[in-house]
């Protein structure tokens, strides 16, 4: 599996480019270069685009939002 797919699967999974980048033993800033590029390429949305009102935990409609964590 290359790379981008490695740290893509990572994200699929709910860690964040840090995350993804110590259990796959990157560096931090390959792992952000695919998370940035996979936005652009509209595969990954970042929390304040999904509903606008991302502030973790805040709501009960939050529960089980990948953002909340």
């Amino acid at each position: 599996m290359s790379v981008f797919g490695a740290v893509m699967e990572r994200l699929a999974a709910g860690e964040s480019p840090r995350q993804a980048a110590r259990t796959l033993a990157i560096r931090v800033d390959v792992a952000q270069a695919v998370a940035d590029e996979a936005a652009r390429m509209g595969l990954v949305l970042a929390p304040a685009e999904a509903c606008g009102t991302c502030v973790p935990a805040s709501k009960p409609g939050c529960a089980g939002c990948p953002f909340s964590r």
